[in-house]
């Protein structure tokens, strides 16, 4: 029987010169859904929390209610939802109920209107309540939450978030507009390992939800953990998963600096997971050298599977053959040049902000290159404007800094046809 999942672990070079010591190893760790395997599928638990504070009056609100509304006729029977509103208080509009009933449903979306304040732990805190209702195990838990301006009580949001990362529930976090924080938005979301996502113009809203849903009703593995166990010397300087969207992941460090663990969440049926480990490598002689073990650990519901693991071993050669230490993986390089993209744009607007105008064009310019190489269009049309508009004001305004901000956390896939 073929394996319901695959691990391919690729470094940017195969081979390392002999006696030198803290070499970086790049290493790309693809986790693959068999596509040739039935894996069934999961019920969904979709929590919707939108922001009803007055400044969302009129095309923002009216859009959202839409957007929920498609949402609600897209879900099947046996999906779970509940909707939240939220101002200086939150409001259940659907509590937390099976989506058989579509008209009941719509007609209490239809209801939601504008109140003043924004206080969106309140509406955070509500939704996990409500969600908490359908059983969280063996669903696919999603929260979007949609928000135009800033909030009190952004130590509570992140602290929320921090506490549902153990329970399962990935929280996509949108903004809309000039006004919120893309900050705390964006800590939300990669702590949950959801997406961040910055929209222009409210036409965008019914979108962004419909993809959060795709991706959802897409995910046919679960609970997905995977152990780094470097070898001797070895050390794990870090982790990101860099595909379907950047997170930097934060391990869980065991065994005294021998176990590095991370939460992956779901696999979707469609798409690889891809994870950048950064290593430092130790100086050795000659030869082949195993330089990690990679675990991971993962539930196919649908196919009543609870405890399965996939792992694989990863060597390097040491060599003296300079022509050989050479020789990089571009795909690999590919990838890590995403991170480093998206570590160029925070640099530059963080650079900006001290006035450093010369050091965040440098920067900007550097990232425009690699998304331009990569064929990430969207955002080097995004840096493009940032730049030009550095040059023309020396400020970054707020939709750009949000723009390419969220931007950058939307990786490509990169396909080996076209890696040169």
């Amino acid at each position: 029987m073929a394996a319901e999942m695959t691990i391919e672990c690729k470094l940017a070079r195969d081979y390392a010169m002999i006696n030198v010591e803290d070499t970086l190893g790049y290493l790309l760790i693809k986790a693959v859904p068999n596509s040739s395997v039935q894996l069934g599928s999961m019920p969904l638990n979709i929590g919707v929390v939108i922001d009803v504070s007055r400044s969302m009056k009129g095309r923002k609100l009216e859009v959202a209610i839409e957007a929920t509304k498609l949402l609600v006729s897209s879900l099947q029977e046996q999906d779970w939802l509940s909707v939240i509103t939220f101002s200086d208080d939150a409001q259940i509009v659907i509590p937390a109920v099976q989506a058989s009933d579509k008209a009941t449903l719509l007609a209490a979306v239809g209801k939601i209107r504008v109140i003043n304040g924004t206080r969106m732990f309140h509406g955070m805190e509500a939704s996990i309540r409500e969600m908490r209702k359908s059983g969280l195990p063996n669903k696919i838990n999603r929260m979007i939450l949609l928000t135009d301006g800033e909030t009190e009580g952004e130590e509570r949001c992140r602290i929320i978030a921090t506490q549902e990362r153990s329970s399962d529930i990935v929280i996509s976090a949108v903004g809309i507009g000039k006004r919120y924080n893309e900050n705390l938005l964006s800590e939300v979301a990669d702590t949950t390992l959801g997406r961040f996502s910055h929209l222009k113009s409210p036409e965008q809203i019914t979108e962004i939800f419909q993809k959060e849903l795709s991706m959802a009703a897409a995910s046919v593995i679960s609970d997905v953990t995977m152990d780094v166990l470097p070898g001797e010397g070895v050390r794990v300087e870090s982790l990101d998963r860099v595909f379907p969207n950047s997170v930097r992941l934060q391990p869980i460090i065991e065994d005294n600096g021998r176990v590095f663990k991370v939460d992956l969440g779901n696999l979707t049926k469609d798409d690889p997971t891809i994870i950048g480990a950064r290593l430092k490598l130790p100086s050795a002689p000659a030869g082949r050298v195993k330089i990690t073990r990679i675990l991971l650990h993962y539930d196919i519901p649908g196919l009543g599977i609870t405890g399965g693991t996939e792992s694989q071993d990863v060597f390097i050669e040491y060599t003296v053959n300079q022509e050989l230490c050479g020789q990089v993986d571009r795909e690999v390089v590919s990838y890590f040049n995403q991170i480093n993209a998206q570590n160029l744009i925070e640099e530059a607007i963080r650079q900006t902000r001290v006035g450093n105008i010369d050091e965040a064009t440098q920067s900007l310019s550097q990232a425009q290159a690699i998304t331009e190489k990569l064929g990430n269009l969207p955002l080097t049309q995004d840096i493009r404007e940032a730049l030009d508009e550095l040059e023309a004001k020396g400020i970054l305004s707020p939709e750009n800094v949000k723009t390419i901000k969220a931007g950058s956390r939307q990786t490509v896939q990169v396909k080996k046809s076209d890696v040169k």
